[in-house]
């Protein structure tokens, strides 16, 4: 079952209603052995991948609704509709990429500056930087920090259409990172940059000169 949602999911990003023809017509064919295919239609297969621990860190979701004041007439459907948003538990993500022994030798546990006999100051990854250095400083002020290591988390997002399971609806796919470790595992995609979630953008069909609609629903 794993092999086979993972296929259609993930490597063909069938469509829904693809999958329920591709799984009516395995079903037609094994109607003579009295058996019947591992999902009985789309729905039953995302179930089964939504229900699927991964790394101990499973799907969540909360909702939002606009509750604000709304014109009297033509009501922009955005302000009446719920929208949900997915995510993994951020601790817990940043846990994994900690945990992850692929990162041995290319993992610093703690801003470094590194300067050549010219006394030029070398950037090179992520704790290198004057940012970081400033930061262990300020938290050292601290006393009960004392031993406890700073781990910077970096978040970024891109605007994508993400047409599998949801309608195509558009969402901001957005990663997480973290700081420790050295930005060619960052840039190869080695478990060092994960998904923490999906942001729903709402549909929104204000008229250009209804400037107040617009910024609001931004």
């Amino acid at each position: 079952e794993f092999e086979l949602a993972n296929f259609l999911y993930t490597h063909e990003q069938m469509s829904g209603g693809h999958i329920d023809m591709l799984l009516g017509i395995w079903a037609a064919m094994l109607v003579a052995d009295g058996t019947e295919p591992p999902f009985n239609s789309h729905r039953d297969l995302y179930s089964t991948i939504d229900s699927t621990p991964h790394a101990d860190c499973p799907w969540e979701n909360f909702s939002l609704q606009y509750d604000g004041p709304k014109p009297e007439h033509d009501v922009p459907s955005w302000m009446t509709s719920r929208y949900y948003m997915w995510f993994h538990n951020p601790w817990m993500l940043v846990k994994n990429i900690l945990s992850n022994p692929g990162f041995n030798n290319e993992f610093d546990c703690a801003p470094l500056q590194e300067h050549d006999i010219s006394s030029n100051h070398h950037f090179q990854n992520f704790m290198s930087s004057n940012w970081c250095w400033k930061q262990a400083d300020i938290i050292a002020e601290d006393p009960n920090t004392h031993g406890s290591m700073f781990v910077p988390v970096i978040l970024g997002s891109d605007k994508t259409m993400v047409s599998v399971a949801t309608g195509n609806n558009e969402y901001w796919p957005l990663y997480l990172s973290i700081g420790n470790i050295h930005n060619n595992v960052r840039r190869a995609h080695r478990d060092g940059l994960v998904l923490l979630g999906f942001l729903v953008i709402p549909k929104s069909k204000c008229k250009a000169h209804a400037v107040g609609c617009h910024n609001l629903h931004k």
